[in-house]
């Protein structure tokens, strides 16, 4: 669908840096925030993760981890942006998704999450703030829901926050049986990680000078997800290109890629697919960028860090094209792409 936004300000915290200019930095110099991380169980193994850098009070319990990342994130966001004009500021909240039923939304329900984290930063929010489910996809879907809120008059502006953390004990002992996780025995595993990624978003042409815009977004579902026995043929995802471009329409004009893959085979093998479908004109080049490289699987803030990526790319002068086709897939099965534009 067609939407019109510009993407006004941004936020992070990642194992590459606790800042958004901090964690482009390291992705740019092909930098990243990976150590070796032992687990009690089995007793002594280690395994590659991508854990950021925080004292130890911070993380009192899981749920107070992604509450003090959020703040974090969507404070640096809010930066200088001073108070939204009537009727205020509505946040978007992307937590870890619910059927992994990771431990913080145990202890704190999603939408108990969202106030709290709003009331520690500081940050006043009107009805239209709500909790997404659905992971990375959800994140960048969830554009098509802050333009209906600003075009309908709910909100003045939106702020989009993902969180999530994938080193918890449950998260890490599913994936390794699964053998999901990159190690010596799987060259085409994921690295865990964590962070959180905020994206502020207002109607074009309010985002300030050389704010990139969003013009298009679309969202499918995926019935083969990686949890299943099949691999994905790529048919959501390329369902989920052509629906960001206008059905295909603005393909010839894509330049450049930032998807969420990240190293796993089914990822790759799905995204291989897709993109062989959709791209039909000629090109001597396609820049396609993984910002996991640097960050690691960071979960539902996979999504968001694309739309960080390209605005940092594009403020900075030097994104390799002025249009970029952002995608996000989602273990749940959800696929989402978002077509960005640099100013000018």
């Amino acid at each position: 669908m067609r939407v019109s936004l510009d993407i006004a300000g941004a936020g992070a915290v990642t194992a590459a840096g606790l800042t958004a200019p901090q964690t482009c930095a390291a992705h740019r110099a092909s930098l990243n925030g990976f150590r070796l991380m032992v687990l009690p169980d089995p007793l002594g193994a280690e395994i590659t993760v991508a854990r950021v850098h925080g004292h130890w009070s911070l993380r009192s319990s899981p749920a107070d981890w992604l509450v003090n990342l959020g703040v974090r994130a969507l404070r640096e966001a809010m930066a200088g942006a001073g108070q939204a004009a009537a009727p205020g500021l509505a946040l978007f909240l992307v937590p870890p998704e619910s059927a992994r039923g990771h431990p913080a939304l145990q202890e704190l329900p999603p939408e108990r999450m969202l106030g709290r984290i709003a009331q520690a930063a500081g940050i006043g929010i009107n009805p239209a703030s709500r909790v997404l489910d659905g992971g990375a996809a959800a994140a960048l879907g969830a554009l098509a829901f802050a333009a209906r809120a600003l075009e309908q008059g709910h909100a003045a502006e939106v702020v989009l926050l993902a969180v999530d953390s994938l080193l918890g004990a449950a998260d890490l002992a599913a994936l390794r049986a699964a053998r999901r996780l990159l190690g010596p025995d799987n060259a085409q595993g994921l690295i865990p990680g964590e962070g959180a990624v905020a994206i502020r978003l207002t109607p074009r042409g309010q985002g300030g000078a050389g704010a990139p815009s969003v013009l298009g977004v679309a969202t499918t579902r995926e019935p083969d997800t990686v949890a299943g026995s099949r691999f994905s043929q790529g048919r959501a995802l390329l369902t989920a290109l052509r629906g960001a471009t206008g059905d295909g329409a603005l393909e010839p004009r894509v330049e450049w890629v930032l998807t969420n893959v990240n190293g796993e085979r089914y990822a790759q093998w799905e995204w291989s697919l897709a993109q062989a479908r959709f791209f039909r004109s000629a090109r001597t080049r396609l820049p396609v960028v993984h910002p996991a490289m640097a960050v690691g699987e960071i979960g539902a803030a996979g999504g968001a860090l694309g739309l960080l990526i390209a605005r940092d790319a594009f403020l900075r002068g030097h994104a390799p094209g002025r249009v970029v086709l952002c995608a996000a897939g989602s273990d749940g099965g959800l696929r989402s792409a978002a077509l960005v534009v640099g100013a000018g």
